[in-house]
Formats: structure tokens, C-alpha cells, sequence
């Protein structure tokens, strides 16, 4: 969706979008580095005037909580998943929502057309066995309800794309989405509980005060429903991943990009890892948590993360040039894994150029074998 981790992704897309609607940016190229395009947009020194930023720790409360949260300016709902169909076809999907407030205040206007916030929808199929990347991109204004948040239930929507709270109790969701006859229709239950990334939901982006967001996951959720494409409606089981974050930061000053890990493991376990790119390094804000099975949680620090890109993959279509197969090294953890993805082509290629998609991991942890499934996002590459 985060610019760094999953919720400074995010922002990128959404930013650039929300500019564009405003008219502060009139035309975007995208054959341009997403960094050019994108990071000397969001870096800045100070956030905005007006609204909140995430400074400390946060007890998060529930159901409420799932909701928006206006004083902030950014934020974004997000699932991605692997599943297979009945009949042995292998489908990825990322159905997001992002939320964008133009300024600090809501809107006092009686106005139905003037709002202050703006919200940009991702959807995407990734059809493994055809190799096909089906991706749609939504934007709106909460003006005669075409987007917006609304609670009890929870509801989150642009037109007919939605995200919804079914069931508080057990945290389970339905995410609906159609276009160009692709769709998905999708009931998720949890598997895992909540859980807070970061220092108990504060996820902090580099070290000026404030760059950071309101974050957390449901790591694992069980998904069953249908996945449309062109002439077929496929039924599907699978695992799915949530992510909640909210903000009013962007890049820090130096940061060129990013590489975010959600894995999912057969043995139980579950990896959240990102690489923030600085011009020379990898900036120490970066971070990863693993999940164990039996639900013990391990703060992974950058330093003791190896990640060595092993393949790379150039897009005929954009000229970028984005890695295609990690070796996935934890040594505290004695794992070794191999992620790869689960077909090249899975480039964004809507307001801007990026990639993100689903993949495949393989290796060893703890001296047993693991496979899994998972996506990956990069963005800063050329």
C-alpha cells in the first residue's frame, strides 16, 4: 500500500493521486523512477499544520479503531492473499482503500459536493497459472456517499468496491470488488488476534520525531469466496493478511524507497518485514516481526536481518529494473528462505510505476522444511 513499511508505501500512491486531484500536480509519467516522481513529492521536514502525528505508543480499542481517524491526514486499509479454486488454479488478490484529508478540518460547507477528504481504491487479481495481472484503480470523494467510512457496521467504500466489519467478536471481514469483468467476492476470519506493529503500534519511519504511524496487522486470516475473471468465476480457499495504518508523515529526507514483506508459512508462522533504501544503505528504521505458530512474537531488527537479491526481472513496459528472487536469511532464528515471485509481471502500472505482487517462499526454519506464500512491495527502483 506503506514512505517506508506498509504505511509510507501507501502514502505514495494515495499522495500522488490526491495532488493530482487537487490540480498541484497536472500529469504524471509513468516511465519515471517511482523515487523522482514520488519522494521529492513527500520528503519533508515538518508535517502539516493542523493535523495529529504519532508520537507515542497507542492502546488500540476495538471495534473502534478498525474505523477512520480524521485528525490524521493519511490512512489505509489493506488485504492481500493467496488462494486456490476448486479446481487447482492459484489466484493472488490486494483489494485497498486509502483516505486522504485535504485539510485538518472537516468540511463546514452543506455542500454535498465539498468534502475534505479524497479516497483512492487498489484492486488487483493476479491469475498465477495464465501469468495475467489484472489491476483497477478507483478514486472519489465522500461527496452523495460515492466513498467514504461509515460505522456500526463498519463499512469502508468507493462505489461498489467495499470492506467491511461483519463480525467484531470473531474479526470477520467481506471485501467486494469488480471491474472490466474481473471481481472478488470474499468472507476473511481471523486467524491470528490484532496485532500492533512496531513499539505497541507505533511504527516509526526514521528518526525525526513524528515520522511515524498508527499501525497494525491481522497476519492471518482464512479467506473463502469467489475470484472473477474474464468468462469464469472461480471458488476459492485460501490465507489472507490485513493491514491498518494511519499517519501524518511521508519520507524522511534521504529515503529513496522500500521493500515490504508479508509471508505466510505452512508451519504456522508469519513474517512482516521492510527495508527502507537510503542513497547508501539501509536506513535502521527498517523492521520485521515474526509470528510463530503457538503465538510467540519476535521483534526482528534490521541489523539481524540478511537479505541478499539473488535475480533480477526488467519490465517490458516501464524499462524499471526490480529484484525477482530473495535469499531471506534470520540467523537468531536459524531460517533460510527463498522468496520468489509467483510470475514476473505484477508491476502497478496506474497513477505511478511500482511493484507489488504475490510470491512463493521455500527453505528452512529451525531445522525444518517451510514453504508459504505472501506478497512483496517494491517501490524506488529504476
Amino acid at each position: 500500500m506503506p514512505c517506508a513499511s506498509s504505511s509510507m508505501r501507501s502514502l505514495c500512491v494515495l499522495f500522488i493521486v490526491v495532488l493530482a486531484c487537487a490540480g498541484i500536480v497536472t500529469k504524471i509519467n509513468t516511465k519515471s523512477p517511482a523515487r523522482t516522481g514520488v519522494a521529492h513529492l513527500l520528503t519533508e521536514r515538518d508535517p502539516p499544520a493542523g493535523f495529529a502525528t504519532a508520537r507515542r505508543p497507542r492502546t488500540f480499542e476495538f471495534p473502534a479503531d478498525h474505523s477512520a481517524h480524521p485528525r490524521f491526514r493519511s490512512e489505509w486499509w489493506y488485504f492481500t492473499g493467496n488462494t486456490t479454486s476448486t479446481t487447482g488454479k492459484a489466484f493472488g488478490f490486494q483489494v485497498t482503500i486509502f483516505r486522504f484529508a485535504l485539510s485538518p478540518q472537516r468540511s463546514e460547507s452543506r455542500s454535498k459536493w465539498r468534502r475534505s477528504s479524497i479516497y483512492l481504491g487498489h484492486f488487483a487479481i493476479s491469475d498465477i497459472d495464465a501469468g495475467i495481472f489484472h489491476h483497477f484503480e478507483r478514486r472519489g470523494r465522500p461527496a452523495l456517499d460515492l466513498a467514504g467510512t461509515r460505522d456500526n457496521p463498519l463499512r469502508i467504500w468507493i462505489r461498489d468496491w467495499a470492506i467491511e466489519l461483519t463480525d467484531p467478536d470473531t474479526e470477520s471481514w467481506r471485501i467486494t470488488a469488480r471491474e472490466a469483468g474481473v471481481g472478488l467476492n470474499l468472507t476473511l476470519r481471523a486467524q491470528r488476534p490484532v496485532t500492533p506493529q512496531g513499539d505497541r503500534g507505533l511504527s516509526t519511519k526514521s528518526a525525526q520525531a513524528g515520522n511515524a504511524s498508527y499501525y497494525y496487522s491481522i497476519p492471518r486470516l482464512a479467506a473463502v469466496g469467489t475470484i472473477e475473471t474474464p468468462g469464469a468465476v472461480h471458488h476459492i480457499r485460501g490465507n489472507a493478511w490485513f493491514d491498518h495504518e494511519w499517519s501524518t508523515s511521508a519520507l524522511a529526507e534521504g529515503q529513496l524507497g522500500w521493500d515490504w514483506f508479508s509471508l505466510q508459512l505452512d508451519d504456522g508462522s508469519d513474517l512482516m518485514l521492510y527495508q527502507i533504501r537510503n542513497r547508501n544503505h539501509i536506513d535502521p528504521a527498517s523492521h520485521g516481526l515474526l509470528l510463530q505458530a503457538n503465538g510467540v512474537r519476535t521483534e526482528v531488527d534490521s541489523q539481524a536481518i540478511q537479505l541478499t537479491v539473488e535475480r533480477h526481472w526488467r519490465s517490458p513496459a516501464s524499462g524499471v529494473r526490480y529484484p525477482a528472487r530473495w535469499r531471506l536469511t534470520i540467523p537468531e532464528h536459524d531460517a533460510v528462505l527463498t522468496v520468489t515471485p509467483r510470475f514476473p509481471d505484477q508491476e502497478w502500472r496506474k497513477s505511478f510505476t511500482y511493484w507489488e505482487g504475490a510470491v512463493e517462499v521455500s527453505g528452512v526454519a529451525r531445522g525444518r522444511t517451510v514453504t508459504g506464500t505472501g506478497y512483496v512491495e517494491l517501490v524506488g527502483y529504476e
